[in-house]
């Protein structure tokens, strides 16, 4: 494992404290500004995994398709 490798687990934590903060954030501000595969990978199990926890909510706007999570 590399410096800028991050375990699932890790993620979710971060994604928690951000949450905590602004209660719901878009799915693309999870995301640096040019992500590399790892990150992209470990932030998608860590959202399915908080979703599968019910920890947080999902939902995708009708018309914009932008999807926003929200803290439970």
């Amino acid at each position: 494992m590399t410096a800028d490798e991050i375990s699932v687990k890790d993620k979710i934590s971060q994604i928690i404290d951000i949450l905590e903060d602004k209660k719901s954030i878009t799915f693309v501000e999870l995301f640096t500004d040019s992500p590399n595969k790892n990150e992209i990978i470990v932030t998608f199990l860590a959202i399915l995994e908080m979703v599968k926890l019910t920890l947080i909510r999902i939902v995708q706007h009708v018309q914009t398709g932008v999807i926003r999570i929200f803290y439970l």
